[in-house]
């Protein structure tokens, strides 16, 4: 299961691939986790904007909700309680260029960097809500939605990984007045092939390590 991943992109690079422009230098963050923001492009927006991970639907009590809802699986997520409305109407996607995953070895966890094979940014299929606090403050939140995992990474025991839509017209309808059954059609696997999985050091264990190193091939 995606609890943390990174995004790493330029300017140039998100509107060659996604047709994103934005006039403000894009953040770096190589260590995202539960509680962090990211970038997002929802289906109200043509903006790029900034959410954080952790979804607080519009009717909790309370912020902490979101501290157990950073996923969803897409099976059944049109019958769930929080996520049958965002399924519908408010759907994501959340950009990165790589996510991380861990294996067990005995009762350690060994670190491995995910990407696609071919270089480019991942756009990960997503649900997102605005939560208004006793104070007023409206806080946007969304959660990555997961899909069963594709053979590479069941080779290291991982049993989810997230819905990547990088297809334009597929991109497109996700975030547009698309029939629920279609929606539901996108949320898949990725072809076996499509992915790099590469051991990285433990520092990435660690949220607040947050550097290009982490990247790093790591090597016995």
């Amino acid at each position: 299961m995606p609890t943390r991943f990174s995004f790493h992109a330029s300017n140039e690079r998100m509107k060659r691939q996604f047709q994103l422009a934005t006039k403000k230098k894009l953040q770096a963050s190589y260590n995202i986790a539960g509680g962090d923001n990211a970038y997002v492009l929802t289906n109200e927006s043509d903006d790029l904007q900034i959410f954080r991970w952790g979804f607080i639907p519009h009717w909790a009590k309370e912020a902490t909700v979101g501290d157990n809802l950073t996923t969803t699986q897409a099976a059944g997520i049109a019958t769930k309680l929080s996520f049958r409305m965002p399924i519908r109407q408010k759907r994501c996607l959340i950009f990165a260029d790589s996510y991380y995953e861990w294996e067990k070895d005995g009762r350690a966890k060994k670190p491995y960097r995910v990407h696609l094979h071919n270089q480019e940014l991942m756009a990960m299929a997503g649900v997102w809500d605005s939560w208004k606090g006793s104070d007023n403050k409206i806080i946007h939140t969304f959660a990555l939605i997961t899909v069963p995992a594709s053979a590479e990474l069941q080779a290291i025991g991982a049993a989810s990984m997230p819905a990547v839509i990088n297809d334009k017209a597929e991109r497109e309808a996700w975030l547009g007045d698309t029939a629920l059954p279609v929606i539901l059609g996108l949320l898949k696997p990725l072809e076996a092939g499509a992915l790099e999985i590469y051991p990285i050091a433990e520092q990435v264990n660690d949220t607040a390590n947050n550097y290009p190193d982490l990247h790093k091939l790591w090597k016995e």
